[in-house]
């Protein structure tokens, strides 16, 4: 098994940094975590733990982790909201599952706050890096969408300057189960995996395994597509960074002489920067109004969009 998790550790935490992990008690969180025990790191292990009241079995897994804790002395945070009542009658535009995921991100940015660390340290394999690339192919064709996962990864919520770790990208969920079953050591379904109603798991269960069937080394074929995609994404930033070198402000004469191509990625790096590191709702109907707007005649115009607001004065955008 392809894992240095002390190396990984001492490569982004300082020795007496707390490690803030997000624990679902299923079988990938509690792989890292019983791995995490095993480094010089145990003693700074926080566990958290956000019920979303969604599942009877959220209860159980809550006094599972603090059983465990007890038992192998690490120390666990955990916090409950009932997601679907919330959404009901305060956010019915918003669907349960991105509710759950901002409800449960600021809960780990208090943690954080509290800890006084910007990392969470999260239990992403391998498959959930492929299964994520597919679930995304999909929906949406943008080159960030494709890199989903890094090291490190900004977050894509509210915690300020924060990043996501992810050291289990070169491993397998099959890797995974083997080592926990071998060893005995124990861990919680989520039977909801397995509702095939939910697109992401009909990826994950149904089609996903399809491709065995046409190459059994898929995985790390997708694993050095993906990686290629990271390096071409980071050639193409670095291209953007140059031309957005003042930190507010561009020349409409300067973007105008640019290909399309690296317009639209200037608008794409913009909107992302100004949305807490993300693409989401960005259209290529956004990028087409946004770049209209910066060729119009008229000047002293304000266009927004999300978070993203860009402001012309003559020859200058501001955002």
């Amino acid at each position: 098994m392809d894992l240095n998790l002390q190396s990984f550790l001492e490569k982004y935490y300082s020795p007496d940094e707390k490690v803030i992990l997000a624990c679902s008690t299923g079988p990938d969180s509690m792989f890292l975590l019983y791995e995490l025990l095993k480094t010089t790191f145990k003693n700074n292990i926080v566990a958290c733990y956000f019920n979303h009241k969604l599942r009877v079995e959220a209860d159980e897994e809550e006094k599972f982790l603090e059983n465990l804790w007890k038992k192998l002395n690490f120390q666990v945070e955990i916090a409950s909201a009932n997601i679907k009542e919330i959404r009901d009658k305060l956010y019915p535009s918003i669907s349960i599952e991105e509710l759950a995921r901002e409800k449960r991100y600021m809960f780990f940015s208090a943690i954080c706050e509290i800890h006084k660390t910007k990392k969470v340290l999260t239990a992403h394999h391998l498959d959930d890096k492929i299964e994520t690339f597919f679930f995304n192919l999909s929906r949406w064709s943008k080159l960030t969408w494709f890199i989903n996962m890094t090291n490190p990864s900004p977050t894509r919520e509210k915690l300020e300057g924060g990043f996501i770790l992810r050291p289990l990208l070169n491993l397998e969920k099959s890797e995974i189960l083997k080592y926990l079953d071998e060893n005995k050591l124990e861990y919680r379904i989520d039977k909801t995996n397995f509702d095939i109603d939910i697109t992401r798991n009909l990826f994950r269960n149904e089609i996903i395994p399809k491709f065995f069937k046409v190459n059994s080394n898929f995985k790390n074929n997708i694993s050095n597509t993906l990686n290629y995609f990271e390096e071409l994404k980071n050639y193409i930033d670095d291209d953007v960074k140059r031309f957005l070198k003042e930190k507010d402000f561009f020349i409409i004469s300067d973007f105008h002489i640019l290909s399309i191509f690296l317009q639209k990625e200037i608008i794409r790096y913009i909107y992302f920067i100004s949305n807490w590191n993300s693409t989401i709702w960005l259209s290529e109907a956004n990028i087409s109004e946004i770049i209209k707007f910066i060729n119009w005649k008229n000047n002293k115009t304000i266009k927004e969009i999300k978070n993203l607001k860009m402001k012309k004065d003559w020859n200058r955008v501001y955002y």
